[in-house]
């Protein structure tokens, strides 16, 4: 009886994780599709009729096409030459360079846009494609890094004897197209579901739109809609687009996972690059420019004084923004500071359960705990308030679920589960079985023994995973929109901000965001001493 009770407190958490999914991701989904076929009068096709005959509809789904194309092969371009000029080759500073090779990730792109708004005019298709080129970069360099890392140096050294440089280094390029393609598709699906940047370069008369812009202005127009067909057409739209993100997002997994740990005996050897050595200098210097460089210049501007021309810039005009920043915006950096720790607390907690269990026996739910990611934040925002905005089930107690911290942290969580969850069960796979299976023979408690076989081998992965988390839930702008405790956060408040012109003290609490953004990763590189390589 005591070993059954110890064996259900074990599975406890896979089923507090199932139960999660199935509040805040398909039960979500699930409103959202039938209130498209079910109207006042019963069943009924309409909307999906109209959205058939909306040429708006295909001409933002082309324009999205474009754009997602265009920004992922910068992307390619930027993160992909990263991780090749400074993974096993002799450029300087080169292992300074690896690991900043994710730092990016840590800019929201709505501060990118703002910095190489502020330098230059960026309004237009391509500036915004290369502007999110420059932000989801970092998905390729941090996925080719590890393709390169995962390369066996001895059979490169076969290859590069055998058949000379040019055709070794083809070959490399091919052992690692898994991981660099898998990147690609993650650049590209975080792309075309962005609404923030291109809304952002919105001007008068602009003749372009983004699918996810649709989207979100159908969501803003529900309210003077007067037939059926109208008020469903942002959730009718938006599903659709998520059939189509979710086949990029299978592609990705199983791209992914054909390229399974190979166990990797030797590195990749020092490989030189010639003439070539300083020149090649310059593109991971441009690609860490444009997605640091530019909005930490820009921001520090802001603070001195550049936006305005009443005053000189300097040192005074930087401690009246950062007073000014005190009383306006430190709440809601502290808002953001915890919020973004929620998140990633309980995003650990449900992804270790969900990982080992798709590791070992279900691999289905990959897929499932994938979901999320395919949903563009705009839709998934327009579930949850669909779904919660009566708090149901919670209506006797009289607590404001909706309005509260826990709604938007669940809502955060089901968006950025997915990240820690796939790469927790990536780290599952490479731990040996036996000695789990060994570990049912000793006469501990169940629970402890899941604590020692089961999760004290995932805390490094669990730790990067938490930091992604946090970075990723600290930088977001389109979730923050729809739901109502998370419009006090920073960059909500700081969108708002600069659009009012407030961007003196708005950009000393972008500085102080960054700086919360960047100092958890550092944080084992402060107080254990980590090498900073680990950090990517």
């Amino acid at each position: 009886m005591t070993a059954a009770r110890g064996d259900r407190w074990t599975r406890a958490p896979l089923w507090l994780a199932l139960a999660f999914l199935l509040l805040f991701v398909l039960a979500p989904l699930g409103v959202l599709a039938v209130e498209t076929v079910w109207s006042a009068d019963g069943l009924t096709l309409d909307a999906w009729r109209a959205l058939a005959d909306d040429t708006n509809a295909l001409t933002q789904l082309w324009a999205t096409l474009r754009l997602g194309v265009a920004a992922t092969t910068l992307s390619l371009l930027l993160g992909g030459a990263h991780a090749w000029l400074t993974i096993g080759r002799d450029l300087p500073l080169g292992r300074f360079l690896v690991p900043l090779g994710v730092a990016p990730l840590v800019v929201p792109p709505i501060f990118v846009a703002m910095g190489f708004a502020d330098l230059a005019e960026v309004r237009g298709f391509w500036p915004c494609a290369m502007l999110l080129g420059i932000c989801h970069a970092p998905f390729v360099a941090v996925l080719a890094a590890r393709g390169l890392r995962a390369t066996d140096g001895r059979a490169y050294e076969a290859a590069l004897l055998l058949r000379g440089r040019g055709r070794a280094e083809l070959w490399l390029l091919r052992s690692i197209l898994p991981e660099l393609l898998a990147g690609c598709l993650l650049a590209f699906l975080f792309t075309v579901a962005d609404h923030g940047v291109p809304e952002f370069l919105t001007v008068k008369g602009k003749t372009w739109h983004t699918y996810a812009e649709g989207i979100f202005s159908r969501w803003n127009r529900r309210a003077v809609g007067t037939t059926f067909a109208e008020l469903e057409s942002p959730i009718v739209a938006a599903l659709p687009f998520l059939a189509g993100l979710g086949c990029l997002l299978w592609a990705a997994l199983r791209l992914r996972a054909s390229a399974p740990d190979r166990g990797v005996v030797r590195p990749l050897p020092r490989r030189p690059l010639g003439t070539w050595r300083w020149p090649a200098l310059l593109l991971p210097l441009t690609y860490l420019g444009a997605g640091i460089g530019v909005p930490l210049l820009v921001l520090t501007r802001w603070v001195l004084g550049s936006a305005q021309r009443r005053e000189p810039m300097g040192l005074e005009y930087a401690r009246q923004s950062y007073q000014k920043a005190i009383d306006q915006g430190l709440p809601d950096l502290v808002h953001s500071l915890w919020l973004a720790l929620g998140v990633a607390a309980v995003i650990v907690l449900l992804a270790i359960p969900l990982a080992r269990r798709s590791a070992r026996r279900s691999p289905w739910l990959d897929l499932l705990t994938a979901l999320p990611a395919t949903m563009p934040a705009i839709l998934l925002g327009m579930g949850l308030v669909r779904t919660f905005h009566a708090n149901p089930g919670l209506g006797w107690t009289g607590w404001d679920f909706y309005a509260g911290w826990g709604f938007a942290v669940c809502g955060y969580a089901a968006r950025f589960l997915p990240f820690a969850a796939l790469t927790l069960a990536s780290q599952v796979r490479r731990l040996p079985v036996a000695a789990e299976e060994a570990g049912r023979f000793v006469p501990r408690h169940a629970v402890h023994r899941a604590l020692r076989l089961h999760v004290q081998p995932l805390l490094p992965a669990a730790w990067s995973a938490f930091v992604l988390s946090f970075v990723l839930s600290l930088r977001e702008l389109d979730l923050a929109v729809m739901l109502p405790a998370a419009n006090a956060t920073a960059v909500r408040r700081l969108a708002n901000a600069v659009h009012f012109q407030h961007e003196d003290w708005s950009g000393v609490i972008a500085l102080m965001l960054l700086s919360l953004a960047i100092l958890v990763p550092l944080l084992p590189t402060l107080l254990a001493g980590r090498k900073l390589s680990a950090l990517s």
